[in-house]
């Protein structure tokens, strides 16, 4: 496989996929604004929470707060668990942004390559302030400290992209939460329930 041909990802051999992924990685991140007044202006301005990630590939690099969809959990459940994990911060859930398929190819001959499913989440802190805690220090930053961490190469691009095309959207990818009761890897007769199927509206608005 040449490694810059993202067409011949399928083909990869799962020694060389991040983690031996055999589908695309579900992944969360948030959307995490605040308000605070700048002392050089008067009113105030929006600031985002990204966090420092101190793991590889990524080690030193700033990016949004979020991570692995674990299995059995909803959507909602999952970003909120994220940003208390990695921040200490108590949050609601807003709207699902944006939904994005994240293909990795290696830089480098021999290197590994992965695929993610991201889920863009707008989310509002409630209660807290942001903390570091074991995944890296956090901090809040204007958009043009943003834009100063994307010249100096020091924010994951496509974390940098996500932030730049959905916050401050109001525009909601439509969310549903299924459930079901069926005989996966039981029984053909046992009888197949549709017990959920529900739109999730989270919060109109969010907060100033």
């Amino acid at each position: 496989m040449n490694d810059m041909d993202y067409k011949g990802l399928p083909e990869l051999p799962p020694e060389r996929r991040w983690r031996r992924q055999i589908y695309p990685a579900p992944i969360v991140v948030a959307l995490i604004r605040r308000q605070f007044r700048r002392p050089e202006a008067a009113g105030l301005a929006p600031h985002y929470l990204l966090i420092k990630r101190k793991d590889n590939p990524y080690n030193g690099q700033w990016a949004l707060v979020g991570g692995k969809w674990d299995f059995g959990e909803t959507l909602s459940a999952a970003i909120l668990r994220e940003v208390k994990e990695e921040t200490d911060l108590d949050a609601s859930f807003v709207a699902v942004r944006g939904l994005v398929s994240e293909r990795v190819v290696p830089p480098r001959p021999k290197g590994q390559g992965a695929h993610f499913l991201i889920f863009v989440c707008d989310v509002t802190a409630t209660r807290g302030d942001a903390e570091e805690q074991e995944e890296g220090a956090v901090d809040w930053f204007t958009q043009e400290q943003i834009e100063g961490l994307r010249e100096t190469k020091a924010i994951i691009p496509s974390d940098y992209a996500m932030l730049t095309s959905f916050a401050g959207s109001q525009e909601a990818v439509p969310h549903v939460e299924a459930e079901m009761r069926a005989p996966i890897g039981g029984a053909a007769n046992d009888p197949i329930q549709l017990q959920r199927f529900e739109r999730i509206k989270g919060l109109d608005l969010l907060s100033e």
